[in-house]
């Protein structure tokens, strides 16, 4: 299944904002970005709670959790599935009823099912949550929302579970096409080049996850693994073991403790690692925004305590990460201070006294932030040679 659309009316931030989750030939991956604040983490869990929770009479409560007196009208969503459209309308009016949540759709009652099992949320685990208060069991909550989760690292025994899960695909294969799948040889051979240096496997009589430098027979803890090493790991094995196939999963800061350069691959391997899915990230990242497809990027704008939509009508400049931040983030991509001194410097040798001591003294200034041959220097030399024709 796939979110297609959806149209808010009233909730909290949001008044009458649509926005659109179109399909194209790449990658199923949607990053959503604003400042600090802007609504990124309330959009993702109100997307989850009402399509998680609207239907199902044990979980309905967190509805009322998440809204307030002041949210209202229908919230529309146009949902996907095998290339057919369909509609849901979720009044926010009702919620608060003794008659429970109303809503209305052309999805059948099998659909409804499937796209309430089909959505996922996971999200850091200091993370405040608008359908949980201080007061509610933890452990309750996750009992009734099974597919929302916060980042954790794999334990010895999710890692077993997910070698079962791909066999159990395998023998699934054979009793409907006749022959194993190659899903537990394609698990083993990821993990063996996951992570850069080291393996992981399980043992002859699968009973243990082995740790272990290539080429190498000493074996390494868990522990050995670094915060972010361990960080893909969990997200990896969540998505093989966990998330079911065909899902909508959303996911906030789920570029904290990468490195860069994995930052830049995940759009690759999230399409990968679950395939078929959509996915809705929430990302302060520029490395994801850099490589999420420019029609793919939402960025939520928030002014004078209202949120509106921007979307890029056409492709950046280009896909440096300072002109994400500056035209993605809006973020200076320079310390205020070099800014100051360039500026600085700027006007003097515009008004012909760039050999004067104060102007040396800014260059001076400015030569402990960055090098002579840097743009800012590279521009004055041209201005000059210019300005000596």
């Amino acid at each position: 299944m796939q979110l297609k659309q959806i149209e808010i009316i009233k909730y909290r931030n949001f008044e009458n904002i649509v926005i659109d989750f179109e399909k194209s030939n790449f990658p199923n991956i949607f990053s959503i970005a604003s400042k600090n604040g802007g609504g990124k983490s309330t959009l993702l869990q109100f997307i989850f709670i009402l399509l998680h929770c609207f239907n199902n009479m044990s979980r309905q409560f967190y509805m009322r959790k998440i809204l307030t007196k002041e949210d209202s009208g229908l919230v529309h969503f146009i949902i996907e599935e095998d290339e057919e459209e369909y509609n849901l309308d979720i009044n926010l009016n009702n919620v608060y009823n003794d008659s429970g949540v109303c809503w209305t759709t052309d999805m059948t009652d099998k659909q409804l099912a499937k796209l309430s099992n089909s959505i996922y949320l996971t999200l850091p685990d200091a993370q405040p949550l608008h359908f949980l208060s201080k007061e509610d069991d933890k452990e309750k909550m996750r009992k009734l929302l099974p597919n929302f989760s916060t980042y954790e690292f794999p334990t010895e025994e999710s890692i077993l579970n997910s070698f079962e899960h791909e066999k159990q695909e395998d023998f699934k294969e054979m009793r409907i096409y006749g022959q194993y799948g190659s899903n537990y040889i394609t698990f083993q051979n990821e993990l063996k080049d996951f992570i850069e240096g080291k393996e992981i496997g399980e043992n002859e009589d699968g009973t243990k996850i082995i740790f272990k430098l290539k080429d190498s027979d000493k074996e390494l803890l868990s522990e050995d693994l670094s915060h972010g090493e361990l960080r893909k790991l969990g997200i990896y094995i969540w998505l093989k073991s966990i998330v079911k196939k065909d899902a909508i999963i959303l996911m906030d800061e789920v570029d904290i403790a990468l490195h860069p350069s994995w930052q830049y691959e995940l759009v690759d391997n999230l399409t990968q690692w679950s395939k078929g899915s959509q996915f809705l990230l929430a990302t302060h990242s520029p490395q994801i925004l850099s490589s999420t497809y420019y029609k793919n990027l939402i960025l939520l704008d928030k002014k004078k305590n209202l949120v509106s939509i921007k979307r890029l009508k056409e492709p950046p400049l280009d896909r440096d990460v300072n002109i994400m931040l500056k035209t993605i983030m809006g973020a200076d991509y320079f310390p205020k201070e070099l800014k100051k001194l360039q500026k600085e410097y700027r006007d003097l040798f515009d008004n012909g006294e760039s050999e004067t001591p104060k102007a040396q003294k800014v260059k001076l200034q400015i030569l402990e932030y960055e090098s002579e041959n840097s743009s800012f220097f590279q521009g004055i030399a041209f201005d000059k040679e210019l300005q000596d024709i």
